[in-house]
């Protein structure tokens, strides 16, 4: 399945706030949560995930 880029960047705050919810976190925390909750298909980058926080 693709996920347009448009999607990610639409739910890159929800998805950082529900993993911030279930505990603190740091960016590479963050980035490694993103990629094992998605299965592999969202890959973000330090510029995309450090400006959200």
């Amino acid at each position: 399945m693709f996920i347009g880029k448009d999607l990610v960047a639409a739910s890159a705050t929800p998805i950082v706030l529900g993993i911030l919810a279930e505990g603190e976190s740091y960016g590479y925390a963050i980035l490694k949560r993103v990629n094992e909750l998605s299965g592999g298909r969202i890959t973000w980058t330090d510029g995309m995930l450090y400006p959200l926080l």
